[in-house]
C-alpha cells in the first residue's frame, strides 16, 4: 500500500527551502538597498577622513608668526598702493634723492651709490620700488591668510580642494622668505635715507618714538626670515 504525503506537511522540505540566503538569491530590494548604502558611504567616508586629517606638504602653522606678517604685509601694501595711485612718484623721485643728498645725513656709502646708480635711473627705480612694496606686502597678507586658514581648510575642505589649497600653500611657503627679504631691503633703504637716527635713549626726539620705522621694518622682516627657514627645517 502506496503511502501519501501531505503537502501542507510541515515537516517535509525541499532542499531549496532548507539552504540559508546568500549573496546570489537574496530578493532584489535588498540588493537594491545595500547597494545604495554602499554608495552612500563610499561617498562620505573620504570626506570625513580627509577633512580630519593633516594637509600634506604644509607645515603647522605659527599664529605669532602669521600675525606679524599680515602688520607688515598691510604697511608695505598700503605704502605701495599709493604710490602706485598718486601716479607722479617716479618722476618726483630724483628730486627727493637730490635733496636727500645734499643735506649730509645720508652715510657717504649710501650717498655715493644714490648718486652713481640710483639717480640716473630714478623714474625705473621709482617703478620698482612702488611695485616692490606693492608684491611685497600683498605676498605677506596671503602667507599670512593661508597660515590662518589652515586648519579651517583641514576640516572642510573637500579631497579636491584640499590639494589644491596644499599646493598653493607650499608654493607661498617658498615664496615667503624672498618677499620677507624684499621687505626688509626697503626698509634698511628707508632707514639710511632717514640719516640713520639713533634707536637709542634721545632727549630731543621725545615725542618722535624710539625706532625709526624703516629700521623697525627691517628688523621685523629679518624676524620674518628666520622664524620661515627654521619651521621650513621642522615641517
Amino acid at each position: 500500500m502506496a503511502t501519501q504525503l501531505d503537502p501542507r506537511d510541515t515537516r517535509i522540505t525541499t532542499e531549496r527551502t532548507r539552504r540559508p540566503a546568500t549573496r546570489g538569491n537574496r530578493p532584489p530590494h535588498e540588493r537594491l538597498e545595500r547597494l545604495h548604502r554602499q554608495r552612500i558611504a563610499s561617498r562620505l567616508m573620504p570626506r570625513i577622513t580627509l577633512r580630519r586629517a593633516p594637509l600634506p606638504g604644509v607645515s603647522t602653522p605659527n599664529i605669532a608668526l602669521a600675525g606679524l606678517q599680515l602688520l607688515i604685509g598691510y604697511e608695505w601694501l598700503v605704502s605701495g598702493v599709493d604710490k602706485v595711485l598718486l601716479g607722479t612718484f617716479p618722476t618726483t623721485l630724483p628730486q627727493l634723492l637730490t635733496g636727500a643728498t645734499s643735506g649730509g645725513r645720508i652715510p657717504g656709502f649710501f650717498a655715493a651709490l644714490l648718486q652713481h646708480l640710483v639717480l640716473p635711473n630714478a623714474q625705473l627705480f621709482g617703478v620698482v620700488i612702488e611695485w616692490s612694496e606693492t608684491l611685497a606686502g600683498l605676498g605677506l597678507i596671503a602667507v599670512g591668510l593661508v597660515a590662518l586658514l589652515r586648519l579651517l581648510a583641514e576640516r572642510y575642505l573637500a579631497l579636491r580642494a584640499a590639494l589644491i589649497y596644499s599646493y598653493a600653500a607650499r608654493l607661498l611657503d617658498a615664496l615667503a622668505p624672498a618677499a620677507a627679504v624684499g621687505a626688509g631691503l626697503l626698509g634698511l633703504s628707508f632707514f639710511l635715507l632717514d640719516g640713520l637716527p639713533s634707536p637709542w635713549f634721545t632727549p630731543s626726539i621725545a615725542y618722535g618714538g624710539a625706532i625709526d620705522t624703516g629700521l623697525f621694518l627691517a628688523v621685523a622682516s629679518a624676524v620674518l626670515v628666520i622664524a620661515q627657514v627654521v619651521q621650513a627645517r621642522r615641517a
